[in-house]
This record gives structure tokens, sequence and C-alpha cells, in this order.
């Protein structure tokens, strides 16, 4: 296989270097090369309405600075993994032997992402949702959350809100799911009830899981995404459960995508998550402005985070004279990122440090209600 370097085959690049007799060889006149961004989304299987949010929000960032990042030319090249693994796996490699992509984005699921991140070695990664915990490398970059300090968050918030005392934790029996349970369970200071696994992959009747509930039970804590949150919150209500005990969420369960199927159903729902359209600052608001006028629709936390995927990017280009040519560098180097969520950074494992929202679904909106710093 032969890599590129943004444009320039990596192995001429090696004979400049040699060439140089150790020396610094001067790049070349890096804003004329384009630049290819390989997105692998799940435009089919659970994930497919993230899917669509996630290539708007990265097509739409690209329209709004006339396909150039970093100052040159720039593209998107898309890819369904379909929410398989061995699927994204397979997409990774055709993008990097075949089209030739500088970098690879996108990634909703955590098995998918895990795979991809492997399969594509020394390539840069820059992760737009998966949270798994064990997604890390020198050329792995997140912009979204690990899924341990989604979980963490929101069990901070149960412990202050609701006390260390009858909670229940429920979540599909995959990575996600089970990362997420055990950074609430972190995060809460005590042992749950009880914990709930269902199966993942599918819509479900979830009406034996929430039969396992304890009566005596005080708080449901659950994770949900997609189709999955979908049938969760329908089966919540039409079960009446939520009569029975309080649920807080996290934040997958009540994010404009699930919004627009379930409506009233998710009326009144807490939930802990990183975004909201409701924040009040300027980037967030010119953000839902540009997003409204493209979809007519808020924007979700996956919509967010393929921006700020692209925007990470973006920064990134713009450095390489700095770094020396090398994107993975340069990604690690671009430092804070003002925005919609508000000012985040990446730490040293390059995952971000950013404050945590407690949001309430209330007509329409999720209203933060309250902000849970890093």
């Amino acid at each position: 296989m032969r890599g590129t370097v943004l444009g320039l085959p990596a192995v001429g690049l090696a004979v400049l270097m040699a060439a140089g007799c150790g020396g610094k060889v001067p790049p070349p006149d890096q804003d004329r090369l384009p630049v290819k961004i390989g997105a692998i989304i799940s435009q089919t299987g659970v994930y497919a309405m993230l899917g669509d949010d996630m290539e708007t929000a990265m097509r739409l960032y690209l329209d709004d600075h006339g396909d150039r990042l970093g100052g040159r030319p720039a593209a998107l090249v898309v890819a369904d993994d379909a929410g398989n693994p061995d699927r994204g796996a397979k997409e990774v490699r055709r993008l990097i032997d075949d089209e030739g992509v500088d970098v690879v984005t996108g990634l909703i699921a955590s098995p998918v992402a895990v795979a991809v991140a492997r399969e594509a070695g020394s390539t840069p990664v820059v992760v737009a949702n998966a949270g798994s915990d064990e997604l890390r490398g020198p050329s792995v970059f997140r912009v979204s959350y690990t899924n341990h300090d989604h979980g963490h968050a929101a069990g901070r918030y149960a412990a202050e809100r609701y006390g260390r005392r009858g909670a229940v934790l429920m979540a599909p029996d995959y990575s996600a799911g089970v990362e997420t349970l055990d950074g609430f369970a972190d995060g809460y200071g005590a042992e749950p009830v009880a914990r709930i696994l269902t199966p993942h992959g599918g819509v479900t009747d979830l009406r034996p899981y929430f039969a396992r509930i304890p009566p005596d039970a005080r708080l449901l804590y659950a994770f949900y995404a997609g189709g999955e949150a979908v049938e969760f919150v329908r089966a919540f209500r039409q079960l009446g459960y939520d009569r029975r005990i309080e649920l807080l969420a996290g934040m997958n369960l009540t994010d404009e995508d699930v919004l627009r199927a379930v409506g009233a159903d998710a009326e009144g729902i807490t939930s802990v998550g990183m975004y909201s359209p409701a924040l009040d600052n300027p980037d967030n608001a010119a953000f839902v402005a540009r997003w409204r006028a493209r979809t007519g629709r808020a924007p979700s936390a996956v919509a967010l985070q393929s921006w700020d995927a692209m925007r990470l990017i973006d920064a990134a280009l713009a450095r390489l004279p700095r770094a020396g040519g090398a994107l993975t560098r340069a990604l690690g180097e671009v430092g804070e990122l003002a925005g919609p969520r508000g000012p985040f950074h990446l730490d040293a494992t390059h995952n971000p440090v950013q404050n945590w929202y407690v949001r309430r679904y209330d007509n329409g909106d999720n209203r933060v209600i309250a902000t849970i710093p890093p």
C-alpha cells in the first residue's frame, strides 16, 4: 500500500526528505493541495436517522466554507457502515487505499468505530459520535464524549438531585450501553439496586424488561439511541412507567432525531448531555439558525458533533505549516475550540473536556436547567 500525506505520495515525500540529508525540507505549496475527508456513516441500519444528521452537518460545514478546509480545496467521500463493524473496517480500507483520503471521520456506533480505528492504522481518525471507552490511540481524536464520561455526569447529577438510593439502570447490551451505565454508577457513588440490559440491534418488546424494575425503585436511568430510543420512550409512556418511577435519561434518548419520531411522549423527560439547541450563546444561535435554514428543524447533538468534527479538521489543516505537515500532530495542537456547545478542548488522550447540561424537554425544546462542569 502506498499512503499519502495530504495529496503528496508518501514514497515521494520520503525521497524528498532523504535528499535533504536529514535537514527539514520546506513543504510544498500546501494551499493548492486538495484534501479528502473520508466519512464513515450509518446510512442504513438502526442508526440511519443519526447518519442523516451526521452527513447533513458535514456537507453544511463544507458549503459554508466554500468547499475549503484550512484554506485548501476539500471533498467529502461518504461510505455506509450499516452499523456493522466488519463492513466499517472494509470501508475504511477502501477509503484509504482506493480513495486516498487524508483523514477519516463520522462513526456513530462504538463497535464500528473501534474496528475502523484499528484498521485505519496511522491515518488520523476524528470520531464525531462513538463513545467507546477503548477507542483511543495516537491517531484517534474525538469531539463527542466517552461513554463513561456521559454516564458519569448523569450519575453526579442524580446523586445530588435524587440522593444515592434506589436507582435502576437500563440500556441495550453492547459496549456503549454497558460503559455508560458503569460511568453512571461511578458518578452516582453507590451501587444501583438493579441493572437491566436489553438485546441490542433492533426494535425489541421492552415489556418484560420494564417488569424487572423493583417496586421500591425511585429512579430509572436509561441509555438508548436511534431507533431503540424511539421504542423505549414509546413503551415507557404506553406502559405507564412515567407514573411509577422518575426517569433520568442519557442525552440520546431525547436527542432531536428521536423527538421528531416520538413527539409528546417525550414531554417532561429530563436528560443529561453535552449539547442542546436551546443553549444561550451567539455561536449556538448562529448554528441553529443555519441548520434550521437548511433542514427546517432543530439540530441534534449528532449534528453538532459532526459540525465540530469538521471544525477540528479545518483548524488542524490551517496549522499544518507549523506542525511540519503532519495532520495527526496538527490535530493534537489545535487547543481550545469555542462554539455552539461552549468551549471545549481535547485532553492528553484526545477526548473532549467540556461542560455537561441537564435538559428538560418542554413544549418542543430541550430547555437547559443546570450546567455540570467538567
